[in-house]
């Protein structure tokens, strides 16, 4: 067995080493052998394939959070290679929402049980991004964006930025086009799930990561309460009963937008856009559960 390990060393304000390290002595007690491949921003996608060139793993471990289990996601497209998810960043949406553990002794475990294969999708975007659990375009994006500018960390830390992110985010007018309707919607934030809810524990929907299909959820309006709430509360059950409107399921959606607004992919920033194309990638990779 050969186990590729593809980790932020800044995920999570740098605190999954000492699990990683457990991890790695784990392995070696068990003969496995392992590789470490620690990103730095720069070059990352050539670093990974080389390296999945030169010591062919059998599987390959993401470390950090969601923007990092992107990472790896895309370089294994078309590649028989199975994911094991290492949630070390501060939100872990993902992994939360896969019920993979995030606190030390369990995650340990975790990676060296009988683990399963499950089939998962991706969402293609603009037709070259790819997204593995949540995009979003308005409130939670231009958070992410001055989160990522202060170099901040942590659930406080998205905390911070929320109040920001409501006064300085204008109300949106946008049509959706699916494969199946048209519809004209305002608000203050559009998201497109891939997965089912965001780090902080709120649910945006009942979809599945396989079902060949993706939702969108349109927050129509937002209080400043509720921003807090989204910012600091780990599994808040009744916020997401008020705050987005009917779901929209669909395998392909063009979004018309008003004006240029702040968009963020898996947690990182990607820019200010007025058009959006998604399309699902069906059974695009394979994620190890429990």
């Amino acid at each position: 067995m050969r186990i590729l390990f593809v980790i932020n060393p800044n995920s999570g304000a740098g605190n999954g080493r000492a699990t990683l390290a457990r991890i790695i002595e784990v392995a070696a007690q068990k003969h496995i052998s392992t590789s470490i491949l620690y990103t730095t921003g720069k070059g990352d996608d050539k670093l990974i394939r080389d390296e999945l060139e030169l010591y062919k793993p059998d599987m390959v471990a993401a470390g950090g959070g969601d923007g990092t289990i992107q990472l790896v996601a895309r370089n294994l497209l078309g590649k028989n290679i199975p994911i094991l998810l290492l949630p070390l960043g501060s939100a872990n949406g993902l992994a939360i929402s896969l019920s993979i553990p995030t606190n030390e002794d369990d995650l340990v475990e975790y990676v060296f049980a009988k683990l399963r294969p499950m089939p998962f999708d991706m969402l293609r975007i603009n037709d070259t991004h790819i997204c593995v659990h949540l995009a979003d375009i308005g409130i939670n994006a231009k958070m992410v964006k001055e989160y990522g500018a202060a170099g901040d960390s942590g659930m406080l830390g998205y905390a911070k930025h929320i109040a920001q992110a409501v006064k300085e985010t204008p109300l949106l007018h946008y049509t959706i086009k699916t494969d199946a309707d048209a519809i004209d919607q305002q608000g203050y934030m559009l998201t497109f799930a891939n997965a089912n809810m965001y780090g902080t524990g709120i649910k945006i929907t009942e979809g599945s990561v396989h079902d060949g299909k993706f939702e969108i959820r349109n927050i129509a309006e937002l209080s400043w309460i509720d921003a807090i709430k989204a910012g600091l509360t780990k599994f808040n059950i009744h916020i997401d009963n008020h705050m987005f409107e009917d779901v929209i399921s669909c395998r392909t959606a063009e979004i018309f937008i008003d004006q240029k607004i702040d968009f963020q992919i898996d947690g990182e920033y990607i820019g200010e856009v007025d058009y959006l194309k998604i399309e699902i990638l069906p059974s695009a990779i394979t994620i190890l559960i429990p």
